[in-house]
């Protein structure tokens, strides 16, 4: 068996514990959060390469797609022996009718207004996903301290427990009672604890920060969300008409229909012009030439193109039509878990839910001059965790659902 050398177990020690270091804590505003995300998120970088995709899609249709073409021949001409040398120089250029540039111009411009759409639309879906990580990671924070205030009482409720049985004026139910609820409390601290680093790593995630920070949320209030101030019918009418995901659909519309016109015009056949000079090498005579050719569309008539533009024209107002469905669902749907989410936070007495400690503070005095008794103190004691823990989902879920909403709006409702 092989053995280190102390200086040999101290590095591998020294490395161990290097690679398990804890997270550096980094304090982070909600701004500073929304600014980091921008800057960072690869899903909006995306968007913003689609988007400079699109634009150079206007700039190739704005260009004439057709170069002038330059031809030159010469020979001799073999005639009596002799060789004398003839040439013609050409000049040709394709002139597009129809309205064909104008249509792709039409349909590129569209395709512009739809990807400026969706960069937008995802800028914010993005804020929104921030803004949900950051109030969820706040509400989580007031979590672990009232989970921990819960523990420290319920440790000493086991010590008085365990005093009294000591002295003979417990019993044993009391001790018994006091050990599950301090193994309770433990618990529920632990998994508090665990939320609390879940919400800490979706925080750091969405905004784009290295695995080796933890971004902290800055010392705020928690969140505190009013009822909507628009009525059902209203949020619905401005989630159509802001919503950038539906609008991008539209713009996506127009651009089919553009598309399916230049289809139709590519039926009719472009002109081409030309002119010619030349030296006939026989007669010694010099010729100018101006010609004019179309095709004759016998065959060809962009059969399989109409029917591709047909087809996606169809496939888009169908998106269109699906997009704005799904918007007026989602914000009626929205709506409803809203109110019904605010309903559940203003059920609480804030005043003293959020005062958990001091109300835990009360009810030990209380025990301690006898008004009341161990095992009351407990049932007072869980009466008052339970609500706050309660409170506190509550407004989890009012984050939750104030996000979705502003979603479903297609912007801030403040």
């Amino acid at each position: 068996m092989t053995v280190l050398q102390p200086w040999a177990a101290r590095a591998l020690l020294a490395g161990l514990l290097a690679g398990t270091a804890p997270a550096a804590a980094e304090t982070i505003s909600v701004e500073e959060a929304l600014r980091r995300a921008e800057d960072r998120n690869p899903d909006l970088k995306q968007l913003a390469a689609d988007l400079q995709v699109a634009r150079g899609g206007v700039v190739g249709a704005r260009l004439v797609p057709f170069n002038p073409e330059v031809g030159v021949t010469a020979g001799p001409a073999l005639t009596d022996g002799q060789a004398p040398l003839g040439y013609d120089l050409s000049l040709s250029q394709t002139v597009e009718v129809g309205g064909k540039r104008g249509h792709r111009v039409d349909a590129a411009q569209a395709r512009v207004s739809a990807a400026e759409l969706r960069f937008e639309y995802g800028r914010l879906q993005l804020a929104a996903r921030v803004r949900r990580a950051y109030f969820l990671a706040v509400v989580a924070r007031s979590r672990v301290s009232a989970t921990r205030e819960a523990e420290e009482v319920a440790a000493d409720l086991k010590t008085a427990a365990d005093d009294r049985a000591r002295l003979g004026a417990g019993t044993q139910l009391e001790q018994n009672v006091a050990s599950s609820v301090l193994g309770r409390a433990r618990h529920d601290r632990l998994a508090a604890e665990r939320r609390h680093r879940e919400a800490l790593t979706d925080l750091a995630t969405v905004t784009g920060m290295a695995a080796a920070v933890r971004p902290e949320p800055a010392d705020a209030p928690l969140p505190d969300f009013g009822p909507p101030i628009l009525a059902e019918d209203e949020l619905v009418a401005r989630a159509l008409a802001r919503r950038g995901d539906v609008a991008a659909a539209t713009r996506e519309r127009v651009a089919a229909e553009a598309d399916a016109a230049l289809a139709g015009s590519q039926a009719v056949p472009d002109v081409s012009l030309s002119a010619a000079y030349g030296r006939d090498a026989v007669d010694r005579a010099n010729t100018l030439l101006f010609g004019f050719a179309i095709p004759i569309p016998v065959f060809n008539r962009n059969q399989g193109g109409r029917a591709v533009a047909s087809a996606a024209l169809a496939k888009a107002q169908i998106a269109e039509a699906t997009a704005r469905r799904e918007a007026e669902r989602q914000a009626r749907a929205v709506f409803a878990s809203y109110g019904l989410a605010v309903d559940a936070v203003r059920g609480f007495d804030r005043d003293v839910v959020e005062k958990l400690k001091e109300n835990l503070d009360l009810a030990r005095e209380s025990v301690r001059s006898g008004k009341i008794g161990l095992l009351l103190f407990n049932s007072v004691r869980r009466d008052l965790v339970d609500t706050r823990l309660a409170y506190l989902d509550a407004l989890s879920e009012l984050v939750e659902a104030r996000c979705a909403l502003e979603l479903a709006a297609g912007g801030s409702l403040e």
